[in-house]
């Protein structure tokens, strides 16, 4: 079975205020039993009390600044969901279907399992929220409603496994995070995923609302032992781990 990373490459960049609050992202994934790579994408944040908003303008694509949308696994016979979490069946173990959170459902794992929040919703831009659609439509958006459910505090990624990629050093420096997507990738894509996104926190400390920026390349990369056979064809790609 081939092996996938994700890899964030040197060209990540974040903005940030002087606030505290975001910091950036983290994408944590692995190689699932039926071969596709499943990705989570937290939010990370600075303090155990903040909480995450929303996540706008997100543009996920093959290229950075490009038009060409990024594709992912949606789960067949779910059109009535699409995107947008199913009570359910939108879980971290989730191997074939990909969807939006802001945070955990109830701000815990219910018998062991994480599920999506069931009070995420989209914006305006985000048109094919319930579909089967393979993309997210340019700048769309999604947010808890309302903002004070237990959902979006700050969770520890200490638990998470697989490779993570970090969007800058910030985000590596801190293991407190909001969980915001959840991503499957068909085995053996190994096309380029570009995130670009701004999150908006509430700082559990002063309470004021900081927004940010931030952008990552998040790309399937053979694994070690892959690479080195690559490397006797005469071909190998460098991989940056943050």
């Amino acid at each position: 079975m081939k092996n996938f990373i994700i890899a964030a490459v040197g060209s990540a960049s974040f903005i940030a205020s002087a606030d505290a609050g975001v910091l950036g992202y983290s994408a944590f994934s692995y190689t699932a039993s039926n071969g596709n790579v499943v990705i989570d994408v937290f939010t990370v944040v600075s303090n155990a009390s903040d909480r995450l908003l929303n996540v706008y303008n997100v543009n996920l694509t093959t290229t950075q600044g490009g038009s060409t949308l990024a594709t992912f696994v949606q789960q067949a016979g779910t059109a009535t969901r699409g995107w947008k979490p199913d009570a359910t069946t939108s879980t971290r173990s989730n191997d074939v279907d990909s969807f939006m959170t802001i945070g955990v459902d109830g701000g815990a794992p219910y018998e062991g399992q994480y599920y999506a929040s069931a009070g995420t919703g989209a914006d305006g831009n985000f048109t094919n929220w319930s579909s089967l659609a393979p993309t997210v439509p340019a700048n769309a958006g999604w947010f808890l409603s309302p903002p004070t459910l237990p959902d979006n505090v700050a969770e520890s990624m200490a638990g998470m496994t697989g490779a993570r990629i970090n969007s800058n050093a910030a985000a590596a420096g801190s293991n407190l995070g909001v969980w915001c997507s959840h991503f499957v990738i068909a085995s053996g894509d190994v096309g380029a995923r570009w995130w670009n996104a701004t999150a908006a926190s509430k700082d559990g400390i002063t309470g004021g609302t900081v927004t940010n920026t931030g952008t990552m390349q998040m790309l399937p990369v053979p694994a070690p032992g892959a690479l080195a056979l690559l490397g006797v064809a005469g071909f190998a790609s460098r991989r940056r781990r943050a």
